[in-house]
């Protein structure tokens, strides 16, 4: 086999001298499950139109529920929604296939349903309000998850609560609550590590008229923003937290949808669906690499305490030795030739190298991992990465394998 070292000194050198960024990814948006058809709907979080709906099969209508019932969250390490009409939860993929299959909620007891769902990635938790004035708490490592020991909300006054959203970074959690019989809207706020002794109460402003209970908080942590649905329409605003002065923030920016022209199925939950990584190139072998058709992919979302992320490397040659580039900033639209590599690098330099991964040695291309666990720090929220994996072959002059180029960002929601 060639030796590693002088092709990664000639390959981190190529890195250090490329230019301008491409574009990191594409954007995220909101999801959300719908009342009626349980549908899970996807919406721009600036435009307020809808990008697609797609229906989990079977999964159960909330149209019988109360009105408060209902949740929806996004879970960064496996790419998915977290759904609940109140009683059953499931977790389903963008187009609405089941990562895990619907079931009745673990540990609920009967005449109370799920108001609001959310998952804190770091804790690798799925967290959950309910109609008693509870947050339950589930372990997401298993399928169904694994119900915890519930707390008591300490709220102050009688209001149904209808919403929950979490910011890890500054460690915050907010709850949506409704007053249904002023139809005043609020927003509760604790410190996530006591997330049952509430520090805030805020009033919500109001939208141009009809403007519902709220039905649903979803947080986008990197821009210190939270998005809100009444069921019918979307709206947001950002929040300040007070330096000196834990559990307190100031609300800004409150901004509002307009109302549907016609009526729609209202939804019950919200949640931000990050945005996903870009490629760039193509991916290629040459000399005693076996022809394998190599892609480059993450594992999960790359969301800030996901620390199950990872990049993976899928078909690579067997018998080979590979390592994976990160770079700071996206990929480059230009790259660089670098004999005897085939193919181009399109990193615009090099921040770290994962690896050297052996692939299993026979006839079959195959695939491996590269975990790069992500922190939940608030200084690299909205950061832009890349990363190229490079393959070294076995046998006579030995070859090189070179896949496309991922360009991501860390995110927070």
């Amino acid at each position: 086999m060639p030796t590693a070292s002088p092709v990664l000194r000639c390959f981190v050198g190529a890195l250090l001298g490329l230019g301008a960024a491409a574009l990191a990814q594409s954007p995220g948006h909101l999801v959300g499950l719908t009342k009626v058809a349980s549908d899970l709907r996807h919406v721009s979080s600036t435009a307020c139109g809808v990008l697609a709906t797609c229906a989990p099969a079977g999964f159960p209508s909330g149209v019988a529920q109360p009105a408060m019932a209902g949740g929806t969250a996004w879970d960064a390490a496996h790419s998915g929604a977290w759904i609940t009409d109140g009683s059953f939860l499931a977790c389903v993929d963008d187009a609405c296939a089941y990562k895990c299959a619907p079931v009745a909620v673990p540990g609920l007891p009967g005449g109370v349903v799920l108001t609001g769902l959310e998952v804190v990635d770091k804790l690798n938790q799925l967290w959950a309000t309910d109609s008693a004035g509870n947050l339950r708490r589930f372990d997401l490592s298993a399928c169904p998850p694994v119900a915890l020991a519930p707390c008591a909300i300490a709220f102050a006054n009688p209001f149904e609560t209808t919403g929950l959203a979490v910011d890890e970074l500054r460690g915050l959690v907010f709850y949506g609550r409704h007053d249904p019989v002023t139809g005043a809207n609020f927003l509760t706020v604790a410190l996530e590590a006591l997330p049952c002794s509430p520090t805030q109460l805020l009033n919500l402003p109001v939208c141009a008229a009809p403007m519902l209970g709220l039905r649903g908080l979803a947080v986008d942590a990197g821009q210190q923003r939270l998005f809100w649905t009444d069921g019918s329409r979307i709206g947001q605003f950002d929040y300040v937290p007070s330096p000196v002065a834990p559990g307190i923030v100031a609300l800004t920016g409150f901004q509002c949808c307009p109302p549907p022209a016609v009526a729609v199925d209202p939804l019950v939950g919200l949640a931000v669906r990050p945005g996903r990584a870009t490629s760039t190139g193509v991916s290629c072998t040459n000399g005693t690499c076996a022809a394998c058709p190599m892609t480059h992919a993450t594992v999960g979302d790359s969301v800030l305490g996901n620390l199950s992320f990872a990049l993976r490397l899928d078909n690579a040659p067997p018998g080979s030795l590979a390592w994976c580039f990160v770079g700071a900033g996206a990929c480059q639209p230009a790259g660089v030739p670098l004999p005897p590599l085939c193919g181009f690098v399109h990193l615009p330099n090099v921040l770290g190298t994962l690896g050297a991964n052996p692939l299993p040695i026979g006839g079959v291309c195959s695939s491996t991992d590269f975990p790069l666990a992500l922190p939940a720090a608030v200084g690299l929220a909205g950061a832009l990465l890349s990363s190229q994996c490079l393959v070294l072959c076995p046998g006579g002059v030995g070859g090189f394998g070179l896949s496309h180029c991922l360009s991501f960002e860390l995110q927070a929601n």
